[in-house]
């Protein structure tokens, strides 16, 4: 089985322990829709909260980490890190994972080719001359969101600015499974999604699409839904996977159930809601994914269960919905691998998605660094196991 991505691929700078009541933070908060503000759980472009705050972004980092280095550096970016998820679970089966994306000519572009020169994953990368990588800065209070824990993004777009539909080659669509993940980040390749969707759909591909905080679209219009692309795209999409507050910014709800019916009628064929640690909103009309109506599945207790045991495991939770993204991939192609073309089992898929998710929670960042090939296997295998006896599924 050949999967093949396009996305965003940067480089995450991770800020533990940060205290978004403080006075560091308290200037730099955003008071209205748009307004270039830092948003708890959401992402905001650096250059954006520079016309905010009036301050460059080097004091404004000063001021919220106090002037202390990120506690982690790593690969992130929602299409590389699913992509990069699949390729160590699915090497051992010879499917083959394939990424198409930019990086700058610096050093962060050197740390992203190097993290990707230790998986199996086949990186067809575009390099910028004279833009940055682009980077997040993650900021991680662990007592937000009455200890459940938040993140606040602050996005450089740099080289992902110069990456576009017309950048994938045709070989792109010589592929079994298409990915396009947090192409919000990214406009010349989120503004042309229809165009790629389409093509994708023509040539038989099954069409997996992953959402980012867009806050391109929320400045540009913080009154009215997100668009997915110039025209619409939704109807050339198998599979839908966003978290909560992108699902209510793409159906212009304030409900989570009004928001999931609403994207269901711009005609997908199925949907996944992530929800951090309340439980995931699943729907399918029928067709790839066997027939759902809306409905709650749980997030994995069993990785919950283990860090209650060791708190010492617990990290942080950046990359969690990224590495959701992989597993869905993950359950995709060995489904499909079976011989099945539709109704395929979507307990097989939350399980994978949930235990990839929770299983982020025990390292720093999205990508898991294997010590040997097979090893993030052998940690998850147990919890996709337990995640189906817990819904009575052998």
């Amino acid at each position: 089985m050949r999967i093949s991505g396009a996305g965003c691929c940067l480089v995450d700078s991770i800020y533990m322990n940060c205290l978004y009541s403080s006075s560091g933070f308290a200037p730099y908060w955003s008071r209205e829709r748009g307004d270039g503000g830092l948003i708890e759980g959401g992402l905001v472009f650096r250059e954006d909260l520079e016309r905010f705050s009036g301050k460059p972004f080097a004091y404004i980092l000063n001021s919220l980490t106090s002037g202390r280095s990120p506690d982690i550096i790593n690969l992130g970016g929602p299409a590389i890190i699913a992509l990069v998820h699949a390729s160590q679970i699915l090497a051992q089966d010879s499917d083959e994972v394939f990424f198409y994306g930019a990086i700058g000519d610096d050093e962060n572009g050197d740390i992203i080719q190097g993290k990707l020169s230790s998986v199996p994953i086949q990186a067809f990368i575009k390099r910028i001359e004279g833009e940055p990588t682009s980077t997040t800065d993650v900021f991680d209070d662990p007592h937000s969101r009455g200890g459940k824990g938040e993140r606040s993004f602050i996005n450089t777009v740099g080289s992902a600015s110069s990456f576009s539909e017309k950048d994938l080659p045709d070989s792109f669509y010589d592929s079994d499974i298409i990915l396009l993940g947090g192409t919000a980040l990214m406009p010349g390749l989120h503004d042309a999604s229809h165009i790629i969707l389409e093509k994708a759909k023509r040539r038989g591909c099954i069409t997996v699409v992953g959402t980012v905080y867009d806050f391109r679209n929320e400045k540009a219009h913080p009154d009215k839904p997100w668009t997915l692309g110039d025209h619409c795209s939704y109807q050339y999409i198998d599979i839908l996977v966003c978290d909560q507050e992108e699902a209510l910014r793409l159906s212009g709800k304030n409900e989570i159930f009004d928001a999931a019916h609403t994207l269901i009628s711009f005609g997908i064929g199925s949907l996944i809601i992530t929800r951090g640690a309340l439980d995931i909103l699943v729907w399918s009309k029928g067709e790839l994914l066997e027939a759902q109506e809306l409905k709650s599945f749980p997030v994995s207790a069993y990785m919950d269960d283990m860090m209650k045991k060791d708190p010492s495991l617990r990290k942080d939770t950046t990359g969690c919905g990224d590495n959701f993204m992989g597993g869905v991939l993950i359950s995709l192609t060995t489904q499909l691998k079976l011989g099945k073309k539709k109704g395929l089992d979507i307990i097989d898929l939350c399980a994978w998605g949930a235990a990839s998710g929770g299983f982020t929670c025990t390292y720093h960042g999205g990508m898991f660094t294997e010590k040997h090939p097979g090893e993030k296997g052998a940690y998850l295998e147990p919890a996709v196991r337990a995640y189906k006896e817990s819904l009575g599924v052998e």
